[in-house]
C-alpha cells in the first residue's frame, strides 16, 4: 500500500471537492492506501462546510491540510495560492515522505514536480483538462494582452514538461489522451478515469415520488409539465442562449415545457439571456441546491442539457454532470466535440446530439428528444457501466500499485 501526498487547488468544502474529489478517497483509503488531501479552500465555504467535511474526513481516516484561498488581487492572488500550497506540501514532505504526489491540475502538478526532484517521489499528474487552453478558450485570457500570452505560453511549456517526466499522466477522456500521445514525448504511463460519480447517491430510487410532488409544489412546476434541466455553473464556455434557443423550440413542440436550472451562478446571467431572446421568464425556474440534494432537482426533469464551446481544450473535458444525470436515468442533450461525450452517448443510446446551432439543427435535436424511447433504468445501467465511482477508484488503484 502507498502513502500519497494529494494536492488540489480546489477547496474540499467546494461542491468539487465533495462530489470529485473525497468519494474517490475514501475508496481508496478502504483499499488501504494512506492519504493526506492538501487543499485551498474558500472563506465562505469553508466557514459553511468545514466542521461537516472535517468530520467526513476523520470518519474516514483521511488527513487534510489546506491552505485559505485567495481571490484578489486577480493574478497575484493566484500566484500567493501557488506559493502557499508549495510551501504547505514542502513542509508536509519533509515531515512525511509520501511515496508518491498526486496532483489535481496543472499548478498542484507543478508543485508535485518540485516534490519529485527534491524528494525522490513518484509524480501523478492527473490533467483534468489543457488548463491554459481552457483559460483561452473560456476568453479568460486574450493572447493579444502580452501579459496573457507570456502567461499562455509559461503554462504550455510546462505542461510540456510535466507530460515528459511524470511518473503517470491520468486523462479524463480517450480522445485527450490519443492527442497527448501524438504530440509529446511521455513515458506512455496513461490511464483514462472519466468524471465518476457516487450512483449509491445518485439514484433515482432513493427518495419518494411524495417527496418529489412536494418539491416540483415548493418549485411551482404543475405535474405534467415536461422539464428540462440544466445542472452546475454557467461560465464563460457554457452556450446558455443556444440552450434558451433549443427550449424556446421544444416549447413549440410541448407547451406546458419548464426549463429549470439548478446553479449558484448569478440568475441575471440566465435572465438577462431569456430577455435579449424574448423568452418568457415564467417558463424559467432558476434554483440552487446542495450537494446532497441535487439527485432530487435531477429527478424532477424528463432530460438534461449542456451545451459547451468545443474547441482545442475540449478534447480533455468530461462533463461530471453527464455521470450524474445518466444515473438518475434522464436522456442528455449535448452537442459534439467534447470530449468522449459524443462517443458514449452515440455508443449507449442515452441522448441527443446536435448537429448543430442553427434552428433546423435544434429543431430536429427536439424532435429526438421527444421520441426518445430508453426508460430510465436501462439509461442507468449505461451510466453503471461507464461512470460507476467503484471503477474510477479501482483504476486509480491500479495507478498507486505501478508506482
Amino acid at each position: 500500500m502507498k502513502r500519497i501526498l494529494f494536492i488540489c487547488i480546489d477547496g474540499l468544502t467546494d461542491p468539487l471537492g465533495q462530489s470529485q474529489i473525497i468519494p474517490y478517497f475514501k475508496g481508496l483509503r478502504a483499499l488501504g492506501h494512506e492519504v493526506t488531501l492538501l487543499s485551498a479552500e474558500k472563506p465562505n465555504n469553508l466557514e459553511q462546510n468545514g466542521s461537516a467535511i472535517k468530520q467526513l474526513l476523520i470518519d474516514a481516516q483521511l488527513k487534510w491540510e489546506f491552505i485559505h484561498y485567495r481571490i484578489h488581487p486577480p493574478l497575484i492572488s493566484s500566484y500567493l495560492n501557488y506559493v502557499a500550497l508549495k510551501r504547505k506540501a514542502i513542509q508536509l514532505m519533509q515531515k512525511e515522505n509520501y511515496d508518491v504526489v498526486h496532483c489535481r491540475s496543472i499548478l498542484p502538478a507543478m508543485i508535485g514536480h518540485v516534490l519529485k526532484l527534491k524528494f525522490g517521489s513518484k509524480l501523478i499528474f492527473d490533467m483534468r483538462g489543457f488548463w491554459a487552453d481552457e483559460r483561452v478558450d473560456g476568453k479568460l485570457w486574450n493572447l493579444k494582452n502580452p501579459i496573457y500570452n507570456n502567461l499562455y505560453l509559461f503554462f504550455k511549456k510546462k505542461e510540456c514538461q510535466l507530460f515528459e517526466q511524470s511518473d503517470y499522466i491520468i486523462s479524463l477522456t480517450e480522445s485527450g489522451k490519443e492527442y497527448i500521445s501524438e504530440h509529446f514525448s511521455t513515458k506512455e504511463n496513461f490511464q483514462v478515469i472519466p468524471c465518476a460519480a457516487n450512483l449509491n447517491h445518485f439514484d433515482p430510487n432513493s427518495f419518494s415520488s411524495g417527496e418529489l410532488d412536494n418539491l416540483k409544489e415548493s418549485l411551482n412546476i404543475n405535474k405534467e409539465a415536461y422539464v428540462l434541466t440544466y445542472i452546475g455553473s454557467l461560465g464563460t464556455r457554457y452556450r446558455l442562449k443556444d440552450m434558451l434557443r433549443f427550449f424556446q423550440l421544444l416549447q413549440q413542440k410541448v407547451s406546458n415545457s419548464k426549463f429549470l436550472f439548478v446553479t449558484k451562478s448569478e440568475q441575471s446571467q440566465i435572465l438577462n439571456a431569456c430577455e435579449e431572446l424574448h423568452l418568457s421568464k415564467e417558463e424559467i425556474i432558476i434554483t440552487s441546491s446542495s450537494y446532497q440534494e441535487i439527485p432530487k432537482y435531477i429527478a424532477l426533469a424528463d432530460a438534461s442539457i449542456f451545451f459547451i464551446v468545443t474547441s482545442f481544450s475540449g478534447k480533455a473535458v468530461s462533463p461530471t454532470k453527464q455521470a450524474e444525470v445518466m444515473g438518475m436515468g434522464l436522456p442528455i442533450v449535448a452537442n459534439a466535440g467534447l470530449g468522449d461525450t459524443d462517443r458514449i452517448l452515440k455508443e449507449s443510446d442515452t441522448g441527443v446530439l446536435i448537429e448543430g446551432y442553427d434552428e433546423a439543427s435544434l429543431k430536429l435535436a427536439a424532435d429526438k428528444l421527444l421520441s426518445f424511447n430508453k426508460n430510465q433504468k436501462e439509461v442507468r445501467q449505461e451510466a453503471i457501466k461507464r461512470f460507476a465511482l467503484d471503477h474510477a477508484i479501482n483504476k486509480y488503484a491500479e495507478v498507486y500499485q505501478k508506482l
